[in-house]
């Protein structure tokens, strides 16, 4: 039988990396060569949004993608929520915990999938091509952000002006000083080779995204119940492998971008802090909207 699992993400990419080393393999063995599994990455089946729909409909077996069904799933902008998690190992936490489970859920609930296991896209921080060293420093700053309402909205928090543009413009938006700056992950700001034309990390996390990793109910329906542990199993440990690369490769890349001569500024506590209390406008807007995010919060930062 042949297991067709679709995403958008580069070979390089910690979850595809885990995908090819644990899932796959793992897959075949445990279950004697009766599923034979297949990783199309870099968009080879379509964008997110194709490829959650090709998976709701059964066209392919699985899924690795972000959070692009927080429409059809409310409880899916979680990932999203801006400072929730106070750094990467908080967020695998939670991700990996309880609450995690609680929105895997609700995604099936409402959803014909099958959801496997969380998985890191990267912690969001923000670059510039003048120096960011505070909350002050983001007042009238062009900031090209994704086009989501909750994005936006935690760069107008800020104080900066937001550019809404596709990733493809970015470069050349920075480059020309259309945009002063954007948010992404490190890794990402790496792979697009941003980092020839910015000169200044912020390394805020202000967003932990995830990857996660789905099954259609109509390939998940076809498995016999010890399949289905072998499935759920492995799902597991391929989500650990993706985290330790992840986790990892954030040192590499922080390396990286000083090698090339950029300036990669933590946060102090104190502006921590402030970056946090900025958003109070952002989480009132959260709350408003979504009756449950004000609970889901305070839950999430309680997670020791």
């Amino acid at each position: 039988h042949l297991v067709k699992i679709g995403t958008t993400l580069s070979p390089t990419h910690p979850v595809n990396i885990a995908l090819k080393e644990v899932f796959e393999p793992q897959i075949e063995e445990r279950t004697n060569g009766k599923f034979n599994v297949e990783i199309y990455d870099s968009a080879q089946l379509g964008g997110e949004k194709q490829l959650y729909d090709y998976t709701r409909s059964g066209i392919i077996e699985l899924t690795a993608l972000g959070t692009v069904m927080w429409n059809e799933v409310p409880m899916m902008a979680t990932p999203d929520f801006p400072f929730v998690f106070r750094n990467v190992e908080h967020a695998r936490k939670v991700y990996q915990g309880e609450i995690g489970e609680e929105i895997a859920q609700n995604l099936e609930s409402q959803e014909p999938l099958q959801f496997l296991s969380w998985h890191p896209n990267g912690a969001r921080v923000f670059s510039s091509s003048e120096p960011i060293n505070s909350v002050a420093d983001f007042k009238g700053k062009k900031m090209r952000m994704p086009n989501n309402p909750i994005h936006v909205r935690v760069a107008e928090a800020l104080g900066a002006n937001v550019v809404i543009m596709d990733m493809g413009e970015v470069f050349t938006a920075l480059e020309q000083g259309v945009a002063d700056g954007q948010d992404n992950s490190m890794s990402t700001f790496r792979q697009e080779g941003w980092y020839e034309v910015q000169d200044y990390v912020y390394e805020t996390n202000h967003m932990v995204s995830s990857i996660e990793l789905l099954s259609s109910n109509e390939f998940w329906d076809t498995l016999t119940d010890e399949e289905k542990e072998i499935f759920e199993e492995v799902a597991l440990e391929t989500s650990d492998r993706s985290w330790d690369l992840y986790e990892k490769s954030i040192d590499e890349d922080r390396e990286f971008l000083k090698e090339n001569g950029l300036t990669v500024v933590q946060p102090t506590t104190e502006d921590q802090a402030k970056l946090v209390e900025a958003m109070d406008p952002v989480y009132h807007w959260l709350y408003k909207k979504y009756d449950w995010a004000e609970d889901m919060i305070k839950r999430i930062r309680a997670v020791k």
